[in-house]
C-alpha cells in the first residue's frame, strides 16, 4: 500500500451508513402533512397564552467574574421549566450583550456551569435549559391518554397534539421569550445551539421562531424518523421498536406513529429555517444515523455550512467548539 492509498483510505467514511458521496445528495422525500404549518401555528399561538412568570434565584458560584442564577419560567401549557442563567459580570441594561440558548441532549440535563465559561468570556449570556421530565429540575406535568414504553419518545405517540416533543419544542420555543424579557439582553443577538436531542431541539426552535441570528446543531437527533428506525443499531429509537413489540405486535398503528412524527420531524422543520446554520456531523454515529442528519441538512434552504467528522461517533467533539467560535462570531459581535 502505497501513501496515497493510506490517505484514501483515510478519507473514507466509515461503513455505519451510505457513501459520502451518496449522503451529500441524500435528500429524500418529506413527510409533511397537509396541515403542519397550520398545526404549528396553532401550537404558538396556544404557547402564547401563558405569562412566561419568569424568575432568578442567585446561585453562589466561585468564579466571581460571572454572574449566575438558577433560572425558572413558564413553559407549554404552564410547566415550569429550569436552566442555568449565565451573564458576564458587566452585564446590565445600559450594556446589553447577546445571549445563546443551549438545549441538552437526551436523558441530560442543564450541566455544569463551567461547561458554558468559554462563552461568557468572550462576553455572551448563556441560558441552558433542562428539557422536561428528563435528568434535570424540570418536571413533566402533562397527562397523556395511554402508556408508553420507558423514555419519553412514545408518550402520547398517536396524538400530535399530545405528543410529548409538542411540549417539549414550545418548550424551547419560550426559552427565546424568557432571554426576550430580559433588559440586559440584546435581543437582536440571539443564537441557538446543542448536540444530540439539544440539536434537534436547535433546528426545531430555528425552524418555528424567526429571532435566533443563527444556529448550531451538532450531530442533531429526531431527524428523519423513518430512516433512524430502518438504519438502528444504539440509542432511544430502541423504544419505538419496543412500543411495537409490547402493545402492537402487528404494527397496526405503524402508519398513525409515523403520521404523529412527521409533525416533530427535524427533516420537515429544516424546510422552515432562515437563519444561518453551522451544522457538525459525525460519520461513525450509530445513535443518529449520518444519512437523517444529511436528510435535514440538504432540505434546507437557508445559509448553511457544515463540518463533517470522519471518524467520529456521537461523541464529545471539543474541537468543533473552535468552528462554533469564528461562526457566532459572524452574528453576534
Amino acid at each position: 500500500m502505497n501513501k496515497l492509498q493510506s490517505k484514501e483510505m483515510l478519507a473514507m467514511p466509515p461503513a455505519v451508513d451510505l457513501s459520502l458521496e451518496q449522503l451529500r445528495v441524500y435528500k429524500p422525500e418529506l413527510t409533511k402533512q397537509d396541515d403542519f404549518d397550520d398545526f404549528w401555528e396553532e401550537s404558538i399561538k396556544e404557547s402564547k397564552k401563558y405569562p412566561i412568570n419568569g424568575e432568578l434565584i442567585p446561585y453562589d458560584y466561585p468564579v466571581k467574574e460571572v454572574k449566575v442564577y438558577n433560572a425558572y419560567y413558564n413553559g407549554f401549557k404552564g410547566a415550569r421549566i429550569n436552566g442555568w442563567y449565565i451573564l458576564p459580570l458587566e452585564a446590565d441594561k445600559n450594556n446589553k450583550v447577546p445571549v445563546l440558548i443551549h438545549y441538552h441532549g437526551y436523558t441530560g440535563d442543564k450541566g455544569y456551569i463551567q461547561e458554558y465559561l468559554k462563552w461568557v468570556i468572550q462576553g455572551y449570556a448563556v441560558f441552558a435549559v433542562n428539557v422536561r421530565g428528563q435528568g434535570g429540575q424540570t418536571p413533566d406535568p402533562a397527562i397523556y391518554s395511554q402508556g408508553g414504553i420507558t423514555g419519553w419518545m412514545t408518550l402520547g405517540i398517536l396524538d400530535k397534539y399530545e405528543y410529548y416533543y409538542r411540549n417539549v419544542y414550545m418548550d424551547c420555543v419560550r426559552a427565546v421569550d424568557f432571554v426576550c424579557e430580559k433588559e440586559e439582553i440584546d435581543t437582536e443577538k440571539i443564537g441557538i445551539l446543542g448536540a444530540s436531542q439539544g440539536g434537534g431541539l436547535t433546528i426545531a426552535v430555528a425552524a418555528l421562531d424567526k429571532r435566533p441570528k443563527f444556529a448550531m446543531p451538532v450531530f442533531p437527533y429526531l431527524c428523519h424518523f423513518k430512516r433512524a428506525m430502518e438504519m438502528y443499531q444504539e440509542g432511544p429509537y430502541r423504544e419505538f421498536f419496543e412500543y411495537f413489540r409490547r402493545f402492537d405486535p402487528e404494527m397496526k398503528t405503524e402508519d398513525k406513529v409515523f403520521q404523529t412524527l412527521s409533525y416533530f420531524d427535524g427533516m420537515n422543520l429544516a424546510t422552515k429555517i432562515t437563519c444561518p446554520v453551522l451544522m457538525a456531523i459525525t460519520l461513525r454515529d450509530v445513535i443518529c444515523p449520518p444519512s437523517t442528519m444529511f436528510a435535514a441538512y440538504n432540505h434546507m434552504t437557508c445559509a448553511k455550512e457544515l463540518k463533517i467528522y470522519p471518524h467520529h461517533g456521537h461523541e464529545a467533539l471539543p474541537f468543533h467548539d473552535e468552528a462554533m467560535i469564528e461562526f457566532a462570531r459572524r452574528f453576534m459581535k
